[in-house]
């Protein structure tokens, strides 16, 4: 979005608080993307709960590091539950208050997209390419059949969905078809999967949830049966959100980034007491280590059955494209911020959990698609 006049300051809830290491100011590579275009924009970005707590820190660098934003441009973070948050209006998108989706009341709020399908949605929105009122799209999914040709995705982490589940009656980990089984029906109790005799509550996050959307169709590789009752939804990498009741019982997926970054407390702790378990004996998480820390397992990540791209996405229609593109993507200039491989960039991605891809022949660490 362009920015007419700065006459707001962007709440800090956009993005999360960071330190960036010394000396790990952003350097274009030789050839890199051209410099900034003599205007200060405002960049929001929406979508995917499992991106959106480490697209804040990385869009809370690029906002402070003069080097890669020559401009001083404004980028903003928007939750998906925000709670009172204004992103700054300019001459095509008026200043708009975000609230959780159900609880807007236009024209003075807005519903935060919530996922990474309804962050995509609120792109290619036809309003949106008058408004640039959201210039990226967080996704935690790759690109689907009915994406625009304008799309583009920038793959920049890994990240691995497994299965979770609170102390009681399940055991530490599942093997695939076990797991398979137990969303198809064919299997009901814990005890035949090495878990105590207690029947089993499954749980998936809402539609429009990319994470949803991967671990049906990738991990599962079919939707969840429906002949041993209802698959019941909880908000996405959310212990909190599961009943009390069904603790004990309970199995849902589960971002290991997310899980790692709560577990770290580097964002809110919302596991309350879930643990994120392993598939065919491999988990991946490893820790905590001496400082009580917990990290991405790069080496089982990258075979993992749950192993996933997350992405950022782009559409080539809008006016910010190219500054946008100076954030998050890569091209025959040269790689944006965040697909620099820059000591600051890959800190704050395994601080938050996820693992960094490795540098191509063109010296980007995204993968556009």
């Amino acid at each position: 979005m362009y920015r007419g006049m700065l006459g707001l300051v962007v709440a800090a809830a956009a993005a999360a608080a960071i330190t960036v290491p010394a000396g790990s100011a952003f350097a274009a590579p030789a050839g890199g993307l051209p410099g900034g275009d003599g205007q200060v924009q405002v960049l929001a970005a929406a979508g995917s709960d499992t991106t959106q707590d480490v697209m804040g820190a990385i869009l809370g660098a690029y906002r402070t590091d003069a080097a890669a934003n020559p401009d001083g441009d404004v980028t903003v973070n928007i939750p998906v539950r925000p709670a009172g948050l204004t992103v700054p209006g300019d001459a095509t998108c008026a200043a708009r208050s975000y609230v959780p989706a159900g609880q807007e009341n236009p024209p003075s709020s807005y519903p935060a997209p919530s996922g990474s399908g309804q962050g995509k949605t609120a792109l290619a929105d036809p309003a949106n390419r008058a408004t640039a009122c959201i210039d990226i799209a967080r996704s935690s999914s790759g690109r689907g059949a009915s994406d625009p040709a304008e799309f583009e995705y920038y793959g920049f982490a890994k990240d691995a969905v497994s299965v979770a589940a609170y102390p009681g009656a399940a055991p530490d980990g599942l093997t695939l078809a076990q797991l398979r089984g137990i969303y198809a029906c064919s299997l009901t109790n814990w005890s035949q999967v090495g878990g105590q005799d207690a029947p089993i509550v499954r749980y998936l996050p809402p539609a429009g949830s990319g994470t949803r959307s991967f671990f049906t169709g990738t991990v599962l590789g079919a939707e969840p049966s429906a002949s041993c009752g209802e698959v019941r939804i909880a908000a996405e990498n959310d212990g909190s959100a599961v009943p009390a009741a069904d603790r004990a019982t309970a199995i849902l997926p589960y971002s290991a980034a997310q899980w790692i970054a709560q577990a770290n407390g580097v964002v809110a702790d919302l596991r309350d007491g879930i643990r994120i378990g392993a598939i065919d004996g491999a988990s991946p998480v490893t820790g905590p280590d001496a400082d009580g820390h917990y990290a991405p397992n790069a080496a089982v990540i990258a075979t993992f059955p749950g192993s996933r791209t997350v992405y950022n996405v782009l559409d080539t229609r809008l006016p910010s494209y190219g500054q946008a593109l100076r954030v998050v993507g890569s091209g025959a200039a040269g790689p944006g911020f965040l697909c620099s491989g820059s000591a600051a960039v890959t800190a704050l991605l395994t601080r938050y959990g996820f693992t960094p891809l490795p540098a191509g022949a063109d010296g980007s660490t995204c993968v556009r698609s």
